[in-house]
């Protein structure tokens, strides 16, 4: 038999195991334990879940802040990269738009130089060949000397010649 039936079952004929006055004086008990409990207990609790989903709630929204502001964080990084990539394009533009400057006037600056030691060849060219000019016409002048000197002692005689020094004398004494 189960468990059920032999309560109807039991000694005292009633389907309650105990006496019907204990039932209601332990149902009154309850209830007013109940009573007391939800009227004393019950406002704390309520705050206390009104609390909870509150503090659920502020989580949930510091939370969405949170994300908010690492997306956004997210975004200006994707940003800077993008521009830093620009930054890179440009950096590396002026650096052969300079490198260009650099070479053009490296080359400007040779050729100059170039050009101005070529004229200094010529000028030094054209200096040497003067000096030699120079340097040729008085050569020829000390030969020619030599050679007149030689000239003149050879057909000088003592009367000519010293008529020539009076010649002289007098040519000196007339400049002064």
């Amino acid at each position: 038999m189960s468990q059920f039936a032999s309560l109807f079952a039991a000694g005292n004929g009633f389907w309650i195991p105990h006496d019907i006055g204990e039932v209601y004086v332990g149902s009154a008990a309850f209830f007013i334990v109940m009573g007391t409990l939800w009227w004393k207990a019950g406002p704390a609790v309520k705050a206390a879940l009104a609390k909870r989903t509150d503090d659920i709630a502020a989580e949930l929204a510091e939370a969405a802040d949170a994300r908010t502001a690492a997306e956004s964080e997210r975004d200006q990084i994707k940003a800077a990269l993008a521009d830093r990539e620009r930054e890179v394009a440009r950096i590396h533009a002026d650096a052969e738009e300079t490198a260009a400057k650099v070479e053009a006037d490296l080359i400007a600056k040779g050729e100059a130089e170039a050009k101005a030691i070529r004229h200094r060849g010529g000028a030094d060219v054209e200096v040497a060949r003067r000096q030699a000019k120079a340097d040729v016409q008085a050569e020829l002048a000390r030969l020619s000397l030599g050679a007149a000197e030689a000239v003149v002692t050879e057909s000088l005689d003592d009367s000519t010649q010293s008529d020539l020094i009076d010649q002289y004398i007098a040519q000196l004494g007339a400049r002064s």
